[in-house]
């Protein structure tokens, strides 16, 4: 089986975009990450859940983790996706650039670059016009393991 058919529509967001927007995005299509899109389409980079969940917590928390123990039930349910900060705010914590693959390789190169990278998703790619590698999709973690799972998609 070749990568091209597990892959699946790229979900991109503008570095510009408020941080609601991309917790939106996340958490009503159950991604485990959002493309950054760039010049001509082409990602720049990524930022996962994990990383947008990271960019809600106060400062302080995030310097020292062992304060989250000490906030009360009450404030600690105050935390929310913080209005008014950019996808961009977060790109300094993110990838410089998400991992990618050609649609021709097989399963086994896709496992591999996706466990080296422990990355979410992997960029699918095929060569552009101007020779560049152009997206045409991203396979998911769990796109991966559910075929990995089932065997050979028919």
């Amino acid at each position: 089986m070749r990568v091209r058919e597990l892959a699946e529509p790229c979900t991109f967001i503008d570095p510009r975009e408020p941080l609601t927007a991309a917790a939106d995005l996340l958490a009503d299509q159950r991604l485990p990450a959002l493309l950054i899109q760039g010049a001509r389409g082409r990602p720049t980079g990524m930022l996962s859940a994990g990383q947008l969940i990271g960019a809600c917590l106060p400062s302080y928390v995030a310097l020292d983790p062992l304060l989250a123990r000490v906030v009360d039930e009450a404030h600690a349910d105050q935390l929310r996706v913080v209005p008014g900060r950019v996808v961009a705010d977060c790109r300094a914590a993110g990838r410089a650039r998400p991992p990618s693959i050609a649609v021709d390789r097989t399963v086994m190169e896709l496992a591999e670059v996706m466990a080296r990278t422990d990355a979410p998703l992997v960029v699918v790619t095929e060569p552009g016009a101007d020779g560049d590698a152009r997206p045409v999709g991203a396979v998911t973690a769990a796109r991966l393991l559910a075929s990995l799972r089932q065997g050979p998609l028919r």
